[in-house]
Parts: C-alpha cells; structure tokens; sequence
C-alpha cells in the first residue's frame, strides 16, 4: 500500500508540472511550524511568484513570494529564487497549495501538514550527495514508502564542493518529490563549506531563526516538533580559529538550558565517535571534547551524525563509557544517505555496526522513540526504542528570578533534575498545592504551589512561612527525590528578562513603564520600579497575592535599595498583586547621582541581592 501511494503521488507530482518547464528547483518545503510554512522554488527567468493555499481545498488564500537573484557564475548557471512566507495556519492541519508563475499553475497538486501534538515520524540520512544508483534507491525507497512530519539531513547535501549546479542535480533534484510534501531540516557537512563558505548551502535553506547571533543565522538551530526539541549544529565551525565556534556552543548551552521538551535530539555532520575512515578526524575530536560534554550536561538522549559513511549505533553513553541504568546518550552515525561506503571498526561502546546505504526512520509516541535503519531494498538494518530514565532526581534548586542560588520564603524557584514530570504542564491560573500533571513538591511536608511542570524542570513557589535547613521533596507517578534545601529569611534577587541575546535586569521608569537600558537611560529625580523575587515573609504570615505597603513590613527587615554609593529607602515595596512571588520595589533616584552605569543592589536586613547594571542619564538642559 505505502509503495502504491507512492508511486499516485509521484504521478500526481508529475501531471501536475504543467508550466513548469523553466522552474530549476520544484517547489521545497521549508520552517514548517504550528503556524507557518515557508516554500521555496527557482526559475530560469524573473517573473512574479505566488503561492496559494487553503486546508479546505479551495486555494482561497495567496501569498506572493520575495525574489532573490543569482547570477551566473562558475558554479551556476544564473537563477531566480523564490520564497513565500505563509502564517497564521492551524498546528495539525494539512494544507493543500500550488505554486503560481505569471498568472499560471505551474505546480499543483502539493500538500503539507502543520506542527501539532501527538505521535510523529521523522526521517534522517546524511552523506547522500553523490547522484549515484545507491543515492537513487534510498531516495526511491523513502518517497514510495514514507510519510514523514520532517526530514533531518546531517550533511555532505552533495559529496563533492557544495555549489549551486550540484545541489540542483544532487539534492533538490533527487528528493524533489519528497521535499515539496515535507520539511527538510540539514546541517552543514565538510563538503558543503568547500565552496565560499557554504554559501550556495546556506542562500538555499529558509531556516528556522530564534536567537543565534546575527553573524551565524542559518548555520545553526532548532526547533519544536510534539514533545521533542530538535537542535542542528554546524560542526564546520569548530575548526574556526575565531569567535564563531565559541559563539555557537554558548548559544547551545542556553538553548538546552530553556528547553523543558521530554526529547532532546541533537544532530551535525563530524560524528564524535567515529570509528572507520574518520577516526581522529580533527573535527571529530572538537566535537568529542567540545560539544559532547554540554550534551550530556542536558541530558540529550540522541545524537544524530554522519562524515563516515556507513550505519553505527553506540550503547548509551556518559562521558565516553557506558552508562548502564543512568540514562546516558546513544550516538548514531547515519552516513549511509549515497556516498562509497566506509570500513567500520567495533568498539566496546558499539552496539550495532554496518557499512550499508540506508536511511532511518523516529518514531516519537509519547515516552519512547523508536529509531529504525532501513536499507534501499526495505531490509531492516536495526532497530532501537529509546526511553527516557523514570528514576526521578533532583540535581539542583536556584532562584527563578536570576537563576542564582539562594532562596527565602515564598521564593520562585527553578527545580531541574531528570524524570520530574511525564510531560509538560502549566498551572491554568495562579500557582497551586494541589498536583500539577501528577506532581506534588514539599518543604519539609509544607506544600509548595506550582506554576509549571516538565520531565527536566519544575517551577515553584517555595510557601511563605518557612525558614531555615530542610527537604525539599519531588514526588510523581515514577517516584521521588530528596533534596536538602536551606531556606533563608530573605533571598533577594533582580529578576533578568531576555532583551535581543543577552539579559537585562528588570528595571523600569515608572510612568512610562519601559525598561532602562543603555539607550533609554533613568535620570536623576525620576522613579523608577526593580522587579524581584525572594524578598522573604511579609507581617502577617501573608499567605497570598496582594499589596503591603512598605519595606518595613517584611519580617527579615527593612528593604533599602543601594544605587552607587548610596543607600535609598524605597517608597513602596510589596509583593505585586495577582502574579505569584513576585515583588515591586518603587524608588526615587537622588538628584545629582552621577551620570552613567552604576550599581543597583536590594537589600533586605543584612541580605543582599547580586548588583545588577543601572544606566543614568543626563536631564535635559
């Protein structure tokens, strides 16, 4: 039945080509989320490009497409590329849509399927570029027998120099048939940098785009598909002598660091374990020593890689041995997409090991993913359902302001560890006791509410009321965990928002309600409002969310605010009604306080905050 659909849509495809014969490039899917989808096509001629649309089948709506030219050079012949930015979809629709060149279809007939929750397939390969009979099989076996979410393509897109004539015939032309139903989602290979630094690669992808550095967009990303988190790298770069290498692996640790998605699946092209033709391979080791240990730190489940061209599964990893009941991470190298087959050797970490062309197939159904290796005649090769560790464990607890140690009574606070929740959760209004997704959190058997749940972080609202050492315990369907805790009278920490790639502090001029910042300064005599968390107990046990009226009611003592070198009495300092742990603390800047950067501390008694940046200007005249 699969190779039946397959061959009506390959016919479908091809009836449908009507006006096409000046398209290089058949329209390819790119960026597919839960509410926008982004298709590309190029042509021989300028002409005017749009895609119409619709989940019903009336193509009612129209998006025209931007034009970007590239002229001819020695590695291309010249071509008009076009790209059409659909939104406001529906998560977990199907589409239906046609490309429209000068008025006239000239591809109809084309469907694709919007992000949404639930099982999804994805597929992967690497190393395919070759344009040869093997390429051919695997890309054959995978349009007449596959219906994927997304594809995942871990490099060498053409296995000779990467230009604009050789994608054309090596990839866009042979998985044309596929790419205009389904994503793909490729990371850069070796061979796709040899011409002018990836440059045909990357002009030719519409990627997604979150916060990587300016400099470094489309090089690498990542993206949401279900309950997985998908991260592409670009181990290219960690040959680079300059900052992008650096640039790239503190962009992956905050990416991890944010994501609460049960799956973790991280894929790049040079495979840290490599055993074959690429053993020692320089890039190889980068990634071993480099990239691997933040992986781990995060607890990455799957790491997808080519470079050696053959099949290689390892068993489950921590820090180069096997993890045995830990979790660990399972590598694989998936290079078997076309390119002449490597010699593999075994190793004591290896769990399975073919020199054989294939392709693999995910399957994400909840709590396991299931990675199949299938070769061109449909045989399997291997086959592998991940879990993810039910031991519940608690590894740390920090303040949710600014993500620093340190807590007091009524504190928000981040709890990170592994197997926390089954799945994601939020608190439909105001943090609860009551449990969130099967998860109860305790202080030494007090209840603490909860806003949000996920199998690696939870987020909380230590309960007013409480002081001093204890144990914080975390307890759901799977199990629990103890953690030793020291609450402390008063805690106070400045909340950090994200403002463009770094974090700011959350200050704001009062009646204007904008954030100071370096460009947009406080000034001498103006109020302004600090945003913070874990200034401890108010009088009267406060059990809620709501005003008290200054400083001097907090049990742990006066909260003063210091700016420079002097020490300011706020005019209101409370919790701020309708939002949990949260405080507000409104304070005057002195006249005559120096103009420029200086230093902002909360104090609450003899507890200080960690100093956070205030910019001060100049009044006018």
């Amino acid at each position: 039945m699969h190779r039946a659909r397959g061959i009506i849509l390959s016919f479908l495809v091809a009836a449908s080509v009507c006006h096409a014969a000046d398209l290089v490039r058949l329209p390819y899917l790119q960026n597919v989320g839960p509410s926008y989808a982004t298709v590309l096509w190029t042509s021989k001629d300028r002409g005017v490009g749009i895609v119409q649309y619709s989940a019903e089948g009336d193509l009612s709506g129209s998006v025209p497409a931007q034009i970007r030219e590239f002229p001819r050079t020695s590695s291309s012949a010249g071509f008009f590329q076009y790209q059409a930015e659909i939104r406001g979809l529906i998560a977990g629709r199907e589409y239906l849509y046609q490309v429209v060149m000068d008025g006239e279809a000239a591809v109809s007939g084309l469907r694709f399927r919007t992000t949404g929750a639930g099982a999804f397939t994805f597929l992967a390969l690497g190393d395919s570029g070759t344009g040869n009979e093997a390429q051919q099989a695997i890309a054959r076996r995978m349009i007449d027998n596959e219906d994927p979410s997304f594809l995942l393509h871990t490099g060498d897109l053409s296995q000779e120099s990467g230009t604009f004539d050789q994608l054309d015939a090596k990839y866009f032309g042979v998985y044309r048939e596929l790419m205009n139903r389904t994503p793909f989602f490729p990371s850069p290979g070796n061979h796709d940098y040899y011409t002018d630094g990836g440059m045909p690669y990357l002009s030719s992808q519409a990627l997604p785009a979150g916060d990587e550095p300016s400099a470094d967009q489309g090089r690498y990303y990542s993206f949401n598909w279900g309950n997985a988190h998908f991260v592409s790298l670009n181990s290219n770069l960690l040959d680079s002598a300059g900052p992008a290498a650096g640039r790239m692996l503190a962009w992956l640790e905050g990416d991890l660091q944010r994501q609460t998605k049960f799956w973790k699946v991280v894929y790049f092209h040079h495979a840290p374990y490599a055993t074959g033709h690429h053993l020692n391979d320089p890039l190889c080791v980068a990634a071993r020593e480099r990239v691997v240990p933040i992986l781990e730190k995060y607890n990455v489940q799957l790491v997808l890689s080519g470079h050696e061209h053959s099949y290689q599964r390892t068993v489950p990893l921590r820090n180069g041995v096997p993890a045995g009941d830990d979790g660990g991470t399972v590598y694989v190298i998936t290079g078997g997409g076309g390119g002449i087959l490597h010699h593999i050797s075994r190793t004591p970490i290896t769990a399975v090991g073919e020199s054989v062309h294939h392709y693999l197939r995910g399957e994400v159904r909840g709590a396991t993913l299931t990675l199949t290796a299938i070769d061109a005649k449909g045989e399997i090769v291997d086959k592998v359902t991940l879990t993810r560790p039910t031991q519940v464990a608690v590894e740390s607890v920090v303040n949710l302001g600014s993500y620093t140690p340190g807590v007091a009574a009524g504190s928000l606070v981040s709890i990170s560890g592994r197997a926390l929740a089954a799945a994601e959760r939020s608190a439909p209004g105001l943090p609860s006791a009551e449990p969130l997704g099967g998860v109860r959190v305790t202080w030494n058997r007090v209840p603490a509410p909860l806003l949000s749940v996920s199998p690696y972080q939870i987020k909380a609202q230590l309960p007013f009321g409480i002081s001093g050492k204890g144990m914080l315990h975390v307890v759901n369907q799977s199990g629990e965990d103890d953690f030793d805790l020291e609450v402390a009278a008063a805690a106070p920490a400045i909340v950090t928002i994200p403002v463009g790639l770094r974090l700011a502090p959350a200050i704001t001029e009062s009646l204007s309600g904008d954030l100071v910042t370096f460009g947009s300064p406080a000034l001498p005599g103006s109020y302004i409002a600090i945003f913070a968390v874990g200034l401890g107990d108010v009088r009267g046990n406060l059990a809620g969310n709501r005003e008290v009226p200054a400083g001097l009611n907090f049990g742990a003592g006066p909260v003063t605010v210091q700016i420079g070198k002097t020490t300011v009495a706020p005019d209101f300092a409370g919790l701020i009604p309708g939002y949990a742990g949260l405080y507000q603390i409104n304070v005057r800047i002195p006249e005559g306080t120096r103009v420029g950067p200086l230093g902002l501390r909360i104090r609450v008694g003899d507890a200080a905050s960690e100093p956070a940046t205030l910019f001060v200007g100049r009044s006018p005249g």
